[in-house]
């Protein structure tokens, strides 16, 4: 037999549910331009009848339902959203840093512009071009001097260009992994307070939140792999390159090698294919050590054929003209036209070409005459001719200028492929996370009605109770004074 205030009891159940519901529809509201935040639900359930049949209970057809309790505050969320949007923000992760490194190398280069490496060939050519036209000109002399040593300057620049950034990445890298170490120590430790609340049997949505919003970011930084950690109590575990990275409530240091461009995992080398921190190793390792190893080829072979014709057997400077006018067997200067620096020998990279020092000490050194005559511009139509001049490279024959294009059309090609890879998968991410927004995200209109809905339903269990409570006022104020 149910008690004679059952009826208060449905009444009040009813209202501490739709109260319930009501602070999760504002707190939703609230969170609702809070970056990570994912939209929660109270679930309710019908209580246990009055009674069940057995052999000590009536078997009456009928059952007195005892109201409602709230079970759960559940969390919107769904995995596989979550692991689309993450292998979508490692790629984007990737080409951003790959789009920077390969711009930056595009802007080093300048082409086509007037102060490209392209421009100082062309001066430097024309130089010889106009000294071969006025041999003994000292005015044609000092500008061949003036664009060799801009040509040399420049290839100096692209030197110390590449250098510059290769020591910016190891630092960016650096910080990368020391925030990505931050970021997983976080994790850990939210796993720890995750596994406490819900051991206790509470369901800690804030701070599950709180760990997504840390996961995220670290997939832009790493292709990892989130997988339920063996512990369980709703803890998880990050695995970079199949090791693990956050283990339950520990987590393990990622660190940068910067002498031998390695990165580790808790001691062990890692190998990662996308995210931040890959696009940097790959850009540290190949992209710039490529394009410098093409440019070292292009002012090893440069040089080389350079100074192959200006140390000629026959090549004749003014000093060495007027030698010979004195003396007829007069051994010539011989000079290199580039040396490496504070060395005779030819240059092997574009970080040491320079003028040989005697050149620029003396215009007269030189050399533009195959004999002894100062009208004479032998040598000097030689090396005007040499960009015309097919020469061997390591993997082709062809000119210097054309091997130089090749380089510049490569840089090209790959920022060109860069720049559209980061668009598409920007757009990926966006999609992404407007499929996870339409799962996930708080809708305000739909939260408005919610919240019409429960307020309403409260409404009409106070209306209730105050229903209930005029009954028994009746029953117990109103009854049994018959006669008085």
């Amino acid at each position: 037999m149910r008690s004679t205030f059952h009826g208060i009891e449905i009444g009040k159940r009813a209202i501490f549910a739709q109260q319930t519901a009501l602070s999760v529809t504002g707190h939703n509201i609230a969170n609702a331009n809070t970056v990570g935040y994912t939209r929660q639900n109270a679930i309710t359930q019908a209580t246990n009848p009055l009674s069940y049949p057995g052999m000590n209970v009536g078997n009456g057809p009928l059952q007195i339902g005892t109201g409602v309790e709230t079970t759960e505050i559940n969390r919107i969320r769904d995995s596989f959203l979550d692991g689309q949007f993450r292998s979508q923000a490692e790629q984007q992760g990737y080409w951003n840093v790959k789009h920077d490194t390969l711009s930056k190398i595009e802007e080093t280069l300048n082409e086509p512009a007037d102060t490209g490496l392209q421009a100082n060939f062309d001066r430097f050519w024309q130089s010889w071009e106009d000294l071969s036209k006025e041999p003994d000109s000292l005015a044609a002399r000092a500008a061949l001097l003036s664009n060799a040593t801009a040509l040399a300057g420049r290839f100096n620049q692209i030197s110390d260009s590449m250098e510059n950034l290769s020591t910016d990445l190891q630092n960016q890298l650096s910080t990368k992994t020391q925030e990505m170490n931050n970021l997983t120590k976080q994790v850990s430790e939210l796993n720890l307070q995750i596994a406490k609340i819900t051991a206790s049997g509470q369901q800690p949505n804030d701070l599950l939140d709180q760990r997504d919003l840390l996961v995220d970011k670290i997939s832009k930084m790493a292709d990892i792999q989130v997988k339920p950690a063996q512990a369980g109590h709703g803890m998880v575990d990050i695995f970079m390159d199949n090791k693990s990275l956050v283990a339950g409530d520990k987590n393990y240091s990622v660190s940068f090698d910067s002498s031998s461009n390695q990165l580790s995992l808790g001691g062990t080398t890692v190998s990662l294919k996308s995210g931040e921190i890959a696009g940097m190793v790959e850009s540290l390792t190949q992209d710039i050590p490529s394009f410098m190893s093409k440019i070292n080829e292009l002012v090893s072979v440069f040089s080389r054929e350079t100074n192959q014709i200006h140390t000629d057997a026959t090549a004749m400077n003014l000093d060495d003209i007027q030698n010979r006018k004195n003396d007829p067997t007069a051994a010539l200067d011989q000079l290199p036209f580039f040396v490496a620096s504070g060395t005779s020998s030819n240059p092997g990279t574009a970080g040491e070409i320079t003028v040989n020092p005697l050149i620029v000490a003396s215009l007269n050194k030189i050399a533009a005459a195959r004999v002894a005559n100062v009208s004479d511009a032998g040598t000097a139509n030689e090396l005007n001719n040499l960009k015309f001049k097919t020469v061997s490279f390591s993997n082709q024959t062809t000119t210097l200028n054309n091997f130089y294009r090749t380089i510049v059309g490569d840089v090209g090609i790959k920022t060109q492929e860069a720049i559209q890879m980061e668009s598409n998968s920007e757009i990926l991410v966006q999609q992404a996370e407007s499929q996870r927004q339409s799962v996930s995200g708080v809708s305000i209109d739909e939260e408005m009605t919610n919240m019409v809905k429960f307020q309403q339903s409260y409404n009409a269990a106070s209306r209730y109770i105050s229903v209930m409570d005029e009954v028994l006022d009746k029953l117990i104020n109103g009854t049994g004074r018959v006669g008085i």
